[in-house]
Order: C-alpha cells, then sequence, then structure tokens
C-alpha cells in the first residue's frame, strides 16, 4: 500500500510542473491552446483529483483526530482550494472572452496561491498528518485514494510534461 501524504506530495510536484510553465508563458507568446490544457489540467488534475482527496478523505480524517477545521489549518487549505476554484473560473471566462493578457494575469496570482498553498501543506500540514493519523488510518486513507482514483488523471502527468515542453 502506498503511503497516502507521500501521494499527495508527489501531485504536488506535477502540479507545480504547470505552475512552472504558467509563470513562463506569461512571458512569452503561447499558443492559445497552451492555456486550454493548462486550465484543463488546474481544473480536472488540481482541484476534481488532487484538492478532492483532500476535502472529501484526508480533510474529515484530520479533524476526526482532533485538527480542527474552523480557526485552524483544515479550513485554511480548504479556503484556498475556494479561491484557486475561483482563479480557474476567471481564466477560464477570460480564455473564452480571447483575453489572454488577462488570463496570464491571473494566471500568476494563481501561481502565487498554489505555490504558497503547496508550501503550507507539503511543510506544515502533512507532518501535523504523519503525527495525528496511525498506520491504520493511513491504509484506510490510501486504500481510499486507490478506490476513488479515475483513469483519465494518469493522463495530466503527462499533459504536465507538455505544458512544460512548450515553455521550456
Amino acid at each position: 500500500m502506498s503511503d497516502p501524504i507521500q501521494v499527495l506530495m508527489d501531485e504536488h510536484r506535477v502540479i507545480e510542473k504547470v505552475l512552472d510553465a504558467l509563470e513562463t508563458a506569461a512571458d512569452l507568446e503561447v499558443p492559445s491552446e497552451f492555456y486550454d490544457r493548462a486550465l484543463e489540467f488546474c481544473s480536472a488534475f488540481a482541484d476534481a483529483c488532487h484538492h478532492a482527496k483532500e476535502e472529501d478523505r484526508l480533510f474529515p480524517l484530520l479533524e476526526e483526530r482532533g485538527i480542527p477545521r474552523e480557526q485552524g489549518p483544515v479550513g485554511v487549505m480548504c479556503d484556498e482550494h475556494v479561491q484557486g476554484r475561483a482563479y480557474i473560473q476567471k481564466m477560464r471566462e477570460a480564455a473564452t472572452a480571447g483575453d489572454y493578457d488577462r488570463v496570464r494575469r491571473v494566471s500568476l496570482m494563481y501561481v502565487g496561491l498554489l505555490r504558497d498553498h503547496i508550501q503550507k501543506e507539503d511543510n506544515v500540514l502533512f507532518a501535523m498528518a504523519r503525527d495525528v493519523l496511525g498506520r491504520e488510518d493511513l491504509e484506510r486513507l490510501g486504500a481510499e485514494f486507490t478506490a476513488a482514483e479515475k483513469p483519465e488523471w494518469a493522463r495530466f502527468r503527462a499533459v504536465a510534461d507538455e505544458l512544460a515542453a512548450v515553455v521550456g
């Protein structure tokens, strides 16, 4: 059974590839398809896959083990997920309108939010999780992650590499 905390951290590395690509693309002329693919990645992988694992499985378990949502780290992470979704929506609206200058500006706000968010999860929240979750909790969480996995999510690792190659 894989370590579910490590799974989330590994997904962070994939997300960071796309954040790097978005940051680099802001200073380049890239085809609109780049942003279409990046938005698909952010919505389907970063949010529907990764953030859903946290919100639906990890965070409730952390709350059961005494880490508070309200006025606590879990609530902060959830609020940042909501903020990230709002940025994705703003980027999508701007892309639909053909306003790629706005897409670039909003993408940089999204990049800043997620970089900070990932740092907090990797260095604070996940360390707390390792302190309060027992072996059985981790095994259950790993099994739940595996059961929730959707086949299409695997392709997003390749999408991250493709986006990095466009700007690389």
